[in-house]
């Protein structure tokens, strides 16, 4: 059987571990012989792309893309839904943000100097990868240890380190293992440093300096039947511009822990048992990295969370039991008086306890996955109070202390995909599902009229709303794999008709609109998160042509439209048509690449959200890679070319005042021309 590697389009950035020609991108395999022809979760590598931001990576497979914030603050996003209705899992478990304007991002927790891999469940993810996948599965896999062939102790090891110029940015990692066929142990770490704000084609983008540290380590065990891994990491976010949010981040510091266990069974069964753990901080100011307003704030937040998974396989069936819990406040505090204080969040607790089933099986030459979830969320939040006074505010508080703030949703998944090969060169595929997503804390315990929107970054305030009701999404999915030794093309249509879609709409809560007036006399009347029917279709492909043994051209193209169904208004920030596509040259121990990034405007806007309109671009990205031996690997790149002046419509908003290169509110720009280099040695 003959295999081709499948390349995401914008494979530009081509420092991988090279061994042999044409084998230097460890993609979804395509297979000739009539096996489907991607690989679930859909995968894409770690590749320096000179960048510290994992979701650069994740913004290259089809249908994928980024809500940016900040350089480490990235809000992932698939076929037009993103933040709480991805599932996003960092090895395997959920990370919650400590800070409720999702400044620490679970992608910010795995750097990508760190990064085995990143995956997605193409199209409609099964019940299997998680509770509340409405908007897909992601995972993001950290480097680890492998086991060897020998009983006897081997010492293994990665190390890596960049530079990009742009924003003098600095980067090394450690990976470090001794392990046998039985025992594997491992220590990781690596270390950040942004010195400088990052530039466009016009000036600075301020502040957009950025720090970070990580330390990992881990043990696991296998003898043929069982396996058993447990890992522990520490992570030290510091100093950190977020220039599309209110405030930057001072720190956000804390650890996890997790656990898996497997055992396979004689009667080809297995049993799995994960479990997790989270404790993390998180400070936030608006008066340290940039210029102190008249009225300084900042913010400490915290959450602590627990999660439990069992599941057991046989014979295509997999049924299990999931649960996780967690704990989030947050209080806003004035530096210069030490009288006042807002509890934001006090004793926010979101828990879920979930059991699902799952078929897999084959009719008739069809290939058939279907599942069933059910998940119980309960949600509950202590009584709040704030040292301001004036009457809007205590009837606020007062109202909400009073109000019945434990509520429970009722979540039902229905998961149903199938696939057909029509010829040893042609797949179908077909899905359908009925999805739903609980509130998140946010959406529904925000008191007071502020922008803790788990970064929806568009500048307005809003207020939560203790009775919504959960969002029910039915999707459809058709799609085919087509796939010759030389070429390939899979292109997905989708649709998702989304009852009680949550979306922020003009509050007409009287107290609210005072206080917020007050406060931000400029700001247009606050945003409530209610319930609305929205609708999101498109279409994603990924496709390759190998021209010669050493040619060969790639792409993606991602297109996503998203409307109200009750209004004539459309969606808030939805990425426009883009397309990548790549031009590689492969040699044994070297390759070059040119990639061409195309962007459509986005005249689609929601106006309600006061969202801005944005024109189209194209940017040109340049990379090589070259293995002077078999474990040492030398790239360098150059993004953005030409040094062309853009703005990206998903990354936010300037908030700073007195940046003499960007207006407050205007767009902030697209990086301009960066270069980097970096090393990879394998021992």
């Amino acid at each position: 059987m003959r295999h081709f590697k499948l390349l995401p389009l914008s494979l530009l950035m081509l420092g991988l571990h090279t061994t042999v020609q044409a084998e230097h991108i460890n993609l979804p395999t395509l297979s000739v012989e009539g096996v489907a022809g991607e690989a679930t979760p859909y995968m894409q590598p770690s590749i320096p792309v000179g960048s510290p931001d994992t979701g650069d990576l994740l913004k290259r497979l089809p249908g994928a893309n980024i809500n940016r914030n900040g350089p480490l603050t990235s809000v992932a996003q698939y076929r037009g839904l993103f933040g709480d209705r991805v599932n996003v899992l960092v090895d395997g478990i959920k990370i919650n943000s400590a800070g409720p304007n999702a400044m620490d991002t679970p992608l910010s927790y795995i750097p990508v100097s760190r990064l085995q891999d990143i995956a997605l469940y193409r199209g409609i993810a099964p019940v299997r990868s998680g509770m509340e996948t409405m908007g897909g599965t992601i995972i993001a896999s950290s480097k680890k240890a492998a086991f060897t062939y020998s009983d006897e102790m081997e010492f293994h090891g990665n190390a890596n380190a960049g530079y990009g110029e742009n924003g003098d940015k600095h980067n090394a990692s450690l990976l470090a293992s001794i392990a046998n066929n039985t025992h594997r142990f491992h220590i990781a770490s690596s270390i950040e440093r942004g010195n400088d704000n990052l530039e466009f084609d016009g000036g600075d983008i301020l502040p957009s300096q950025h720090e970070r540290d990580t330390f990992g380590t881990g043990y696991a065990f296998q003898n043929g039947a069982q396996y058993l891994t447990l890992q522990a990491e520490h992570h030290d976010t510091g100093k950190t511009g977020t220039p599309a949010l209110p405030m930057d981040i001072i720190y956000a510091t804390g650890e996890h822990y997790s656990g898996l266990f497997k055992n396979a069974f004689d009667n080809g069964g297995e049993i799995s048992a994960k479990f997790s753990y989270q404790d993390a901080d998180h400070k936030m100011a608006n008066y340290i990295l940039r210029t102190p307003p008249a009225n300084q704030r900042h913010a400490i937040s915290d959450v602590q969370s627990h999660g439990f998974g069992l599941a057991y396989s046989i014979s295509g069936w997999t049924v299990g039991f999931d649960a996780d819990q967690a704990n989030h406040n947050a209080n806003i505090y004035d530096p210069n008086n030490a009288a006042f204080l807002v509890q934001n969040f006090n004793n926010v607790e979101r828990d879920r306890y979930s059991v699902f089933g799952e078929k897999e099986f084959t009719l008739n030459e069809w290939k058939f996955e279907t599942g069933l979830r059910y998940t119980r969320v309960e949600m509950d939040a202590g009584t709040v109070n704030s040292t301001m006074m004036m009457p809007p505010a205590v009837t606020l508080r007062d109202n909400f202390n009073n109000a019945n703030r434990e509520q429970d949703e009722h979540l039902v998944d229905l998961v149903f995909n199938a696939s057909y090969a029509l010829s040893t060169q042609l797949d179908i595929i077909v899905g359908l599902a009925r999805k739903e997503r609980a509130p998140s804390y946010q959406e529904r315990y925000l008191w007071l009229p502020l922008e803790s929107t788990a970064g929806l970054a568009d500048g307005n305030n809003y207020i939560g709303n203790i009775g919504l009701d959960s969002e029910v999404a039915y999707q459809t999915e058709v799609g085919f794999d087509w796939h010759t030794p030389r070429t390939g093309f899979s292109p997905h249509i989708f649709y998702h008709h989304i009852n009680d879609y949550i979306q922020g709409t003009p509050s007409t809560n009287m107290a609210a609109n005072m206080l917020s007036a007050m406060m931000a006399p400029t700001k247009p009347v606050p945003l409530q998160f209610n319930n609305v029917d929205a609708k999101l279709y498109g279409i994603d492909a990924n496709w390759f042509v190998a021209l010669s043994n050493q040619w060969q051209l790639d792409g993606t193209i991602s297109y996503v439209r998203g409307k109200r169904r009750d209004t004539s208004d459309n969606l808030y920030r939805l990425a426009p048509l883009t397309a990548r596509t790549m031009l590689s040259y492969n040699q044994t121990k070297w390759t070059i690449g040119l990639e061409a990034q195309t962007v459509a405007s986005q005249h689609k806007i929601s106006a309600e959200n006061h969202e801005q309109k944005t024109s189209g671009y194209t940017l040109f990205n340049f990379s090589g890679s070259f293995q002077p031996t078999q474990n040492v690997t030398l790239i360098a790149g150059v993004n953005n070319l030409f040094n062309r002046d853009y703005e990206n419509h998903l990354g936010g908003y300037n908030r700073i005042s007195d940046n003499p290169d960007i207006a407050q509110g205007d767009r902030l720009p697209g990086l301009g021309r960066s270069a980097y280099l970096g090393v990879n040695v394998d021992w």
